[in-house]
């Protein structure tokens, strides 16, 4: 068998967070393993795809921001082969140059497999909550998993049974196997013992409320923003950080933030923040929030738990699977928010009990068994 694996995406945007951690971990694993596999990236002037050798790759994913891969090989994908071929998409591809539903019925014509891994259908269910080019090509793509792919897995049977609702309601009846495989909450474990100071020393002294994630309308941080200022009012020691990059629709709230009167005093929003520094914020938060109006996982809640934190999430979705019994529910209320962080705040038993609780029930899920998962059905 042989495995290929684009990762033309990954080298456009450089992100580390959502899919692209996701596809971080699993190269590192594919570099270790004794598959027979090659990474490749596609290069639009030239109209061909280009392998990547594995050992710039791990330098890669060790400087992930700076690192500028050199001597690029073009790469015939399209070859005979007596081997088994299978060209999976993991990465955020519905993005790429080379739309997928060509190079999907390309590649059925010279016999490969198609595997994808599907992270959720937001771009279909809340379509007003993405841009305009992602809603037009992410439709695209996913009419090219339903006509060509063999093997789709996804990180949520939420998510699955959402792919599964509409291709029965597109009417598709060509059998597609699929596949739950929960996504790992493990940092490397170099950070567990890490300890360099970071710019954020002081703030991580403090009692602070911690919300990871993106600032876009879908995950509602003007909610836990507005149960904050009015737990303020009473709690002048509690503190608000927010850490993720300022996303889209949401110039209104950015004002808010820039312009807040607690900004840089009790109200923190911060960005560019490695795994090491997060780990730190993790490890040292009062009380975790991740509240959202859908998610296909919801990483955060998982990486979370891993450090026993309180962690409040919405029920909806895929977050009941992650957070399983470890994390708090609400229906997404101010009201609701307030009330419950209240309760921890005022009642130290209360608080100490159910961090006590996660820490020994809590099953975290690891990026190994992740891997271990895909490549039992990669044959």
């Amino acid at each position: 068998m042989k495995l290929y694996i684009d990762i033309s995406e990954f080298l456009n945007n450089r992100f580390n967070t959502g899919i692209q951690r996701v596809v971080q971990e699993f190269l590192q694993k594919v570099i270790q393993s004794d598959y027979d596999f090659s990474i490749i990236s596609y290069d639009k002037e030239s109209d061909y795809f280009q392998s990547l050798h594995p050992q710039k790759v791990d330098a890669f994913l060790k400087d992930i921001k700076n690192y500028t891969f050199s001597g690029l090989k073009e790469i015939n994908l399209f070859k005979q082969e007596s081997c088994t071929k299978i060209f999976f998409d993991i990465d955020s591809v519905w993005n790429s140059p080379y739309q997928r539903i060509a190079l999907y019925k390309k590649l059925k014509n010279h016999k490969f497999k198609i595997y994808n891994f599907i992270y959720d259908l937001i771009p279909v269910l809340f379509p007003n909550l993405v841009k305009d080019n992602t809603r037009n090509s992410f439709d695209s793509f996913l009419n090219a998993v339903y006509n060509y792919s063999d093997f789709v897995f996804f990180d949520s049977i939420s998510s699955q049974q959402d792919f599964l609702n509409l291709k029965k309601e597109k009417q598709i009846t060509r059998a597609i196997q699929t596949k739950v495989v929960y996504l790992g909450s493990d940092f490397k474990k170099q950070l567990l013992t890490q300890t360099s100071s970071t710019p954020h020393n002081e703030l991580l002294s403090k009692k602070y409320i911690l919300f990871v994630g993106t600032i876009e309308p879908r995950k509602q941080q003007p909610l836990v923003l507005q149960a904050f200022e009015e737990l303020y009012k009473t709690n002048p020691e509690l503190h608000l950080v927010f850490i993720g990059s300022i996303g889209w629709q949401v110039e209104a709230f950015k004002h808010t933030l820039q312009n807040h009167p607690l900004k840089d005093k009790n109200l923190h929003h911060l960005t560019g923040v490695d795994d090491a520094t997060l780990f730190k914020f993790y490890q040292n938060a009062f009380v975790v929030t991740y509240l959202s109006l859908y998610e296909g996982y919801g990483l955060p809640i998982a990486e979370s738990l891993l450090h026993a934190n309180i962690t409040i999430t919405s029920k909806n979705s895929s977050m009941p699977e992650v957070g399983k019994d470890a994390a708090d529910y609400i229906s997404d209320s101010k009201e609701e928010l307030i009330n419950l962080l209240s309760s921890y705040l005022h009642n130290d038993k209360l608080y100490a009990t159910r961090k006590e609780y996660i820490k020994n029930n809590y099953e975290h899920p690891t990026w190994n068994e992740f891997c271990n998962n895909i490549f039992k059905e990669l044959k």
